[in-house]
């Protein structure tokens, strides 16, 4: 997420939370309030560069493709025993 977005979403929370805890409720959105929201949190491309990467859910399937197209594997794994992920 930028700087901007991360910036947006948090006023937004602000706004909707400082009402909530005065009693006053969130406010309906119209649509054009909604689309503009949507516009400034939504993923923009080159924004999450991991994401485009080919994952594979099994070390086994990404070592046989790796094998075949002479590539190096990148294992990712999270603690508390999460699978291990290749690429």
């Amino acid at each position: 997420m930028s700087v901007r977005t991360t910036l947006a979403a948090v006023s937004i929370a602000a706004a909707l939370f400082s009402g909530a805890l005065h009693g006053a409720g969130p406010r309906p959105m119209n649509d054009a309030e909604l689309e503009k929201l949507h516009r400034t949190i939504r993923r923009r491309p080159g924004e999450s560069r991991w994401m485009e990467i080919d994952w594979h859910p099994s070390v086994q399937e990404a070592r046989k493709k790796a094998a075949a197209e002479g590539k190096p594997i990148f294992l990712l794994a999270g603690s508390g025993g999460a699978p291990a992920a290749g690429c």
